[in-house]
């Protein structure tokens, strides 16, 4: 490894603790929110905006721009987190999370500078994003689409439909990221409808997939660096993640797929989660 991209893997690191400092920043506001899914995509929503996506913060709608849609709207706060961070918004926004007429919702605003789509109606998202690939073939322009879905809402058969027109469409300038973290808000996906064979499903659909460790920066960093799988299909990458990664408390629970943030929560998630920039 050189010194240049151990640094480079050093700093991500950072930004996705920020990331999930700032999550429970904005819950402990609103005094609840969804923390669990929050957290488990943190390290790949700190590789995407700090080392993956061609975005223009000063310049939100920058039309050569790579377009990221959060299929898992539940997820908004850690959108928001690196929204700030990457400078879409004011860091003072964060402080709004939930707030009357703020457009930092529970779910992702397009009134919000850096969102593409406003989610949160689960699968829904994937759909969307074929629609942006499409877009940019039919324009000839050579931006990038990604999206990021969730475990739970893959037993939405909306996704499925979007699963077989992507591979129909062969559109290798769609990515797909699952967020694995195997629970969803009434407890294991598993045991709610399980997806598995996960992997060999995607690619009986027509998808070049590929399954990492969705904590590992260096794995997601080399993942992303090697998109498309396939110049001829979509991509999927399945990132194995923990719900609530980060708070020993919230890892691996159901109960922290959403709840209360009081002051006493507060303080133990960020004595654990320790100093972030």
């Amino acid at each position: 490894m050189t010194s240049n991209y151990a640094a480079r893997i050093e700093a991500l690191r950072d930004d996705a603790l920020g990331i999930r400092r700032n999550v429970w920043r904005a819950l402990h506001g609103a005094g609840s929110g969804h923390m669990g899914g929050s957290c488990s995509a943190a390290d790949l929503l700190a590789a995407l905006y700090f080392n993956h996506l061609r975005l223009r913060p000063d310049e939100p709608d920058w039309p050569e721009r790579d377009r990221f849609v959060l299929s898992k709207g539940h997820a908004n706060a850690a959108l928001g987190a690196a929204l700030a961070r990457a400078g879409f918004i004011e860091d003072g926004v964060l402080d709004q999370f939930y707030a009357y007429q703020s457009s930092f919702g529970m779910h992702p605003d397009i009134k919000m500078p850096g969102v593409e789509m406003s989610t949160g109606g689960l699968g829904h998202g994937l759909s969307v994003a074929i629609g942006m690939a499409l877009g940019a073939r039919m324009q000839t322009k050579d931006f990038r689409t990604v999206v990021m879905l969730g475990d739970g809402e893959l037993q939405e058969g909306s996704n499925w439909e979007g699963a077989m027109a992507a591979a129909q469409f062969k559109l290798a300038n769609l990515t797909a990221i699952l967020d694995y973290n195997k629970i969803q808000q009434s407890g294991a996906v598993a045991e709610m409808q399980d997806l598995e064979p996960l992997a060999d499903k995607w690619r009986a659909f027509g998808w070049a997939v590929r399954e990492i460790d969705g904590h590992d920066m260096e794995a997601i960093v080399e993942a992303l660096d090697a998109l498309p799988f396939a110049t001829d299909k979509p991509s999927l990458l399945i990132a194995h993640t923990i719900k609530g990664k980060g708070v020993s408390f919230a890892e691996g629970s159901f109960l922290w797929h959403n709840n209360l943030v009081t002051d006493d929560v507060y303080e133990k998630a960020m004595s654990e989660l320790g100093d972030g920039a």
